[in-house]
Protein backbone atom coordinates (compact mmCIF):
# COMPACT_ATOMS: atom_id res chain seq x y z
CA UNK A 1 0.00 0.00 0.00
CA UNK A 2 1.10 3.27 -0.87
CA UNK A 3 0.78 5.61 2.83
CA UNK A 4 1.49 8.66 1.01
CA UNK A 5 -1.96 8.60 0.13
CA UNK A 6 -4.99 9.88 2.84
CA UNK A 7 -6.62 7.23 4.55
CA UNK A 8 -10.47 7.07 3.21
CA UNK A 9 -13.25 8.87 4.35
CA UNK A 10 -14.83 5.18 5.49
CA UNK A 11 -11.99 4.14 6.75
CA UNK A 12 -11.73 7.18 9.11
CA UNK A 13 -14.87 7.02 9.98
CA UNK A 14 -14.85 3.71 10.87
CA UNK A 15 -11.73 3.74 13.18
CA UNK A 16 -12.94 7.54 14.91
CA UNK A 17 -16.21 5.60 15.32
CA UNK A 18 -14.36 2.46 17.42
CA UNK A 19 -12.32 5.04 19.08
CA UNK A 20 -15.37 7.43 20.05
CA UNK A 21 -17.39 4.06 20.98
CA UNK A 22 -14.69 2.60 23.54
CA UNK A 23 -12.84 5.17 24.71
CA UNK A 24 -14.98 8.24 23.89
CA UNK A 25 -12.01 9.82 22.11
CA UNK A 26 -14.00 12.28 19.75
CA UNK A 27 -12.00 12.53 16.29
CA UNK A 28 -13.12 15.03 13.88
CA UNK A 29 -12.45 15.25 10.04
CA UNK A 30 -9.72 17.82 11.37
CA UNK A 31 -8.11 14.79 13.32
CA UNK A 32 -7.80 13.17 9.33
CA UNK A 33 -4.31 13.55 8.96
CA UNK A 34 -2.91 12.98 12.13
CA UNK A 35 -5.02 10.21 12.38
CA UNK A 36 -3.33 8.83 8.90
CA UNK A 37 0.06 9.95 9.88
CA UNK A 38 0.58 7.93 13.53
CA UNK A 39 -1.19 4.51 12.23
CA UNK A 40 0.71 4.10 8.93
CA UNK A 41 3.88 3.32 10.42
CA UNK A 42 2.32 0.56 12.37
CA UNK A 43 0.05 -1.02 9.33
CA UNK A 44 3.31 -1.19 7.76
CA UNK A 45 5.04 -2.92 10.78
CA UNK A 46 2.10 -5.01 10.70
CA UNK A 47 2.36 -6.50 7.38
CA UNK A 48 -1.19 -5.18 6.50
CA UNK A 49 -2.12 -3.56 2.82
CA UNK A 50 -4.62 -0.70 3.95
CA UNK A 51 -6.32 1.17 6.63
CA UNK A 52 -9.11 -0.97 5.90
CA UNK A 53 -7.88 -3.98 6.27
CA UNK A 54 -6.28 -2.45 9.90
CA UNK A 55 -9.71 -2.27 11.16
CA UNK A 56 -11.04 -5.41 10.42
CA UNK A 57 -7.64 -6.62 12.35
CA UNK A 58 -9.17 -4.74 15.75
CA UNK A 59 -11.90 -5.99 15.53
CA UNK A 60 -12.11 -8.53 18.87
CA UNK A 61 -8.09 -7.62 19.13
CA UNK A 62 -7.69 -6.11 22.72
CA UNK A 63 -4.10 -6.14 22.45
CA UNK A 64 -3.90 -4.05 19.16
CA UNK A 65 -6.86 -1.88 20.72
CA UNK A 66 -4.51 -0.83 23.27
CA UNK A 67 -1.80 0.09 20.98
CA UNK A 68 -4.73 1.75 19.13
CA UNK A 69 -5.09 3.56 22.04
CA UNK A 70 -1.65 4.63 22.84
CA UNK A 71 -1.05 5.62 19.40
CA UNK A 72 -3.94 8.62 18.97
CA UNK A 73 -4.43 9.91 22.81
CA UNK A 74 -1.71 13.19 23.04
CA UNK A 75 -0.22 13.54 26.34
CA UNK A 76 1.32 16.85 26.90
CA UNK A 77 2.21 18.11 30.20
CA UNK A 78 5.12 19.76 32.51
CA UNK A 79 5.52 20.02 36.39
CA UNK A 80 3.58 22.35 38.36
CA UNK A 81 1.53 23.41 34.94
CA UNK A 82 -1.14 25.86 35.51
CA UNK A 83 0.87 27.04 39.01
CA UNK A 84 -2.71 28.85 40.10
CA UNK A 85 -4.32 25.28 40.88
CA UNK A 86 -1.27 24.43 42.94
CA UNK A 87 -1.01 27.78 44.14
CA UNK A 88 -4.95 27.38 45.86
CA UNK A 89 -4.21 24.26 47.14
CA UNK A 90 -1.67 25.56 49.46
CA UNK A 91 -3.53 28.37 50.12
CA UNK A 92 -6.85 26.98 51.11
CA UNK A 93 -7.38 22.96 49.88
CA UNK A 94 -4.63 22.09 52.39
CA UNK A 95 -5.22 24.52 55.05
CA UNK A 96 -9.35 23.41 55.01
CA UNK A 97 -8.40 19.56 54.96
CA UNK A 98 -5.72 19.73 57.60
CA UNK A 99 -8.21 21.79 60.12
CA UNK A 100 -10.71 19.05 59.74
CA UNK A 101 -8.07 16.17 62.05
CA UNK A 102 -11.42 13.98 62.92
CA UNK A 103 -9.65 11.33 59.93
CA UNK A 104 -6.22 12.70 58.88
CA UNK A 105 -6.38 11.05 55.49
CA UNK A 106 -6.60 12.38 52.18
CA UNK A 107 -7.37 10.63 48.87
CA UNK A 108 -6.65 12.92 45.21
CA UNK A 109 -7.28 10.89 41.65
CA UNK A 110 -4.88 12.28 38.57
CA UNK A 111 -7.22 11.16 36.02
CA UNK A 112 -5.31 11.49 32.97
CA UNK A 113 -2.03 11.59 34.49
CA UNK A 114 0.21 11.42 31.29
CA UNK A 115 3.81 10.39 32.12
CA UNK A 116 3.03 11.58 35.79
CA UNK A 117 4.73 15.48 35.88
CA UNK A 118 1.33 16.43 37.32
CA UNK A 119 0.75 13.52 39.92
CA UNK A 120 4.77 13.82 41.21
CA UNK A 121 3.75 17.92 41.37
CA UNK A 122 1.15 16.85 43.92
CA UNK A 123 3.00 14.60 45.67
CA UNK A 124 5.49 17.27 46.24
CA UNK A 125 2.88 19.76 46.88
CA UNK A 126 1.05 17.36 49.82
CA UNK A 127 5.17 16.21 51.19
CA UNK A 128 5.43 19.87 52.08
CA UNK A 129 2.30 20.83 53.60
CA UNK A 130 1.33 17.53 55.47
CA UNK A 131 3.46 15.33 57.92
CA UNK A 132 3.70 11.91 56.89
CA UNK A 133 3.66 10.37 59.91
CA UNK A 134 0.45 12.16 60.77
CA UNK A 135 -1.56 11.57 57.51
CA UNK A 136 -2.61 8.91 55.47
CA UNK A 137 -2.26 10.65 52.14
CA UNK A 138 -2.80 8.59 48.67
CA UNK A 139 -2.93 9.73 45.17
CA UNK A 140 -4.31 7.63 42.12
CA UNK A 141 -2.87 8.51 38.46
CA UNK A 142 -4.75 6.94 35.80
CA UNK A 143 -3.85 6.77 31.86
CA UNK A 144 -5.51 5.16 29.09
CA UNK A 145 -2.38 5.18 27.51
CA UNK A 146 -0.35 2.31 28.74
CA UNK A 147 2.99 3.95 27.21
CA UNK A 148 3.18 7.46 29.56
CA UNK A 149 1.91 5.03 31.99
CA UNK A 150 4.63 3.39 32.12
CA UNK A 151 6.75 6.50 32.18
CA UNK A 152 5.12 7.83 34.72
CA UNK A 153 5.85 5.10 36.96
CA UNK A 154 9.93 4.73 36.09
CA UNK A 155 9.59 8.73 37.67
CA UNK A 156 12.77 9.19 35.18
CA UNK A 157 13.29 12.75 33.66
CA UNK A 158 15.55 14.97 31.62
CA UNK A 159 16.66 17.74 32.29
CA UNK A 160 14.37 20.27 30.39
CA UNK A 161 11.67 18.62 31.92
CA UNK A 162 12.38 19.14 35.57
CA UNK A 163 13.41 22.97 34.25
CA UNK A 164 9.89 24.08 36.32
CA UNK A 165 10.82 22.52 39.48
CA UNK A 166 12.55 25.04 42.23
CA UNK A 167 16.15 24.04 42.86
CA UNK A 168 15.31 23.44 46.70
CA UNK A 169 12.71 20.64 45.87
CA UNK A 170 14.50 19.30 43.29
CA UNK A 171 17.51 18.36 45.14
CA UNK A 172 15.37 17.39 47.76
CA UNK A 173 13.15 15.13 46.13
CA UNK A 174 14.77 13.75 42.67
CA UNK A 175 18.53 11.62 42.60
CA UNK A 176 20.88 13.16 39.75
CA UNK A 177 22.07 10.73 37.45
CA UNK A 178 25.62 10.13 37.39
CA UNK A 179 27.80 8.44 34.53
CA UNK A 180 26.12 6.98 31.77
CA UNK A 181 22.68 8.72 33.19
CA UNK A 182 24.12 12.29 33.40
CA UNK A 183 21.81 14.79 32.93
CA UNK A 184 18.46 12.46 33.96
CA UNK A 185 16.60 13.07 37.22
CA UNK A 186 14.67 9.88 38.96
CA UNK A 187 11.76 10.91 41.60
CA UNK A 188 12.60 9.79 45.39
CA UNK A 189 10.61 7.08 46.82
CA UNK A 190 9.21 8.95 49.19
CA UNK A 191 7.06 10.48 46.52
CA UNK A 192 6.59 7.38 44.56
CA UNK A 193 5.18 5.51 47.61
CA UNK A 194 2.00 8.28 47.61
CA UNK A 195 0.87 7.17 44.27
CA UNK A 196 -0.71 4.51 42.73
CA UNK A 197 -0.76 4.06 39.38
CA UNK A 198 -3.57 2.26 37.32
CA UNK A 199 -4.55 1.44 33.71
CA UNK A 200 -8.25 3.11 33.53
CA UNK A 201 -10.76 4.15 30.32
CA UNK A 202 -12.72 7.30 31.75
CA UNK A 203 -15.24 5.69 29.08
CA UNK A 204 -15.53 3.04 30.58
CA UNK A 205 -18.83 0.70 31.45
CA UNK A 206 -18.27 -0.35 34.66
CA UNK A 207 -17.75 1.81 37.42
CA UNK A 208 -14.44 2.96 38.80
CA UNK A 209 -12.34 1.23 41.23
CA UNK A 210 -12.52 3.94 43.89
CA UNK A 211 -13.50 3.01 47.60
CA UNK A 212 -12.59 5.78 49.64
CA UNK A 213 -14.54 9.25 48.39
CA UNK A 214 -11.69 11.94 47.18
CA UNK A 215 -11.23 15.46 48.14
CA UNK A 216 -10.13 16.79 44.64
CA UNK A 217 -9.76 15.54 41.49
CA UNK A 218 -7.25 16.82 38.71
CA UNK A 219 -8.63 16.34 35.17
CA UNK A 220 -6.74 18.57 33.20
CA UNK A 221 -6.73 18.99 29.49
CA UNK A 222 -8.68 15.76 29.09
CA UNK A 223 -12.05 17.19 28.00
CA UNK A 224 -11.24 18.78 24.86
CA UNK A 225 -10.77 15.20 23.27
CA UNK A 226 -14.80 14.18 24.21
CA UNK A 227 -17.70 14.96 22.95
CA UNK A 228 -20.58 16.98 25.55
CA UNK A 229 -22.37 13.95 26.45
CA UNK A 230 -18.96 12.05 27.43
CA UNK A 231 -17.95 14.88 29.54
CA UNK A 232 -21.28 14.82 31.36
CA UNK A 233 -21.16 11.30 32.02
CA UNK A 234 -17.67 11.77 33.01
CA UNK A 235 -18.62 14.56 35.36
CA UNK A 236 -21.31 13.01 36.84
CA UNK A 237 -19.14 9.72 37.97
CA UNK A 238 -17.39 12.88 39.59
CA UNK A 239 -19.49 13.90 41.51
CA UNK A 240 -20.12 10.79 43.30
CA UNK A 241 -16.67 10.29 44.06
CA UNK A 242 -15.80 13.53 45.71
CA UNK A 243 -16.07 14.53 49.69
CA UNK A 244 -18.85 16.96 50.19
CA UNK A 245 -17.11 20.27 48.83
CA UNK A 246 -14.32 18.78 46.99
CA UNK A 247 -12.70 20.27 44.03
CA UNK A 248 -12.30 19.60 40.46
CA UNK A 249 -9.32 21.09 38.88
CA UNK A 250 -9.43 20.66 34.81
CA UNK A 251 -7.34 22.47 31.84
CA UNK A 252 -7.14 26.01 31.14
CA UNK A 253 -9.62 25.72 28.07
CA UNK A 254 -11.89 23.64 29.50
CA UNK A 255 -15.12 24.42 31.52
CA UNK A 256 -18.55 23.60 33.21
CA UNK A 257 -21.47 25.50 31.98
CA UNK A 258 -22.97 26.32 35.32
CA UNK A 259 -25.16 28.05 33.81
CA UNK A 260 -27.58 24.73 32.74
CA UNK A 261 -28.26 22.04 34.76
CA UNK A 262 -24.74 20.84 35.95
CA UNK A 263 -25.35 24.41 38.32
CA UNK A 264 -26.59 22.15 40.53
CA UNK A 265 -24.07 19.93 41.44
CA UNK A 266 -21.06 22.52 40.82
CA UNK A 267 -19.86 26.03 40.76
CA UNK A 268 -17.09 28.03 39.86
CA UNK A 269 -14.85 29.32 42.57
CA UNK A 270 -11.62 30.09 40.46
CA UNK A 271 -10.33 29.64 37.28
CA UNK A 272 -11.04 26.32 35.99
CA UNK A 273 -11.45 24.95 39.53
CA UNK A 274 -15.20 23.83 40.65
CA UNK A 275 -16.08 22.79 43.72
CA UNK A 276 -18.82 20.14 44.71
CA UNK A 277 -22.10 21.81 45.27
CA UNK A 278 -22.90 20.39 49.12
CA UNK A 279 -25.78 17.92 47.95
CA UNK A 280 -24.91 14.48 46.89
CA UNK A 281 -27.33 12.95 44.16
Amino acid sequence: MDFRKQISDEAFDQISQLVQQKIGLNLTKKKKAMVHSRLAKRIRKLGLDSFDEYYEFLNGNDSELIHLYNMLTTNVTKFFREKYHFDFLQEEVFPQIKADKSKKKVRIWSAGCSSGEEVYSLAISLKEFFNLDEWDIKILATDINTEVLELAKRGIYHQRQIQPIPYKLLTKYFKLGQGQNEGLFKVKNELRNLIIFKKLNLNQNESYPIKSRLDFIFCRNVFIYFKKETRNSILDRFHRHLKRGGYLFLGHSESINTAGKLGRKWRLIRQTTYQKIIKDC
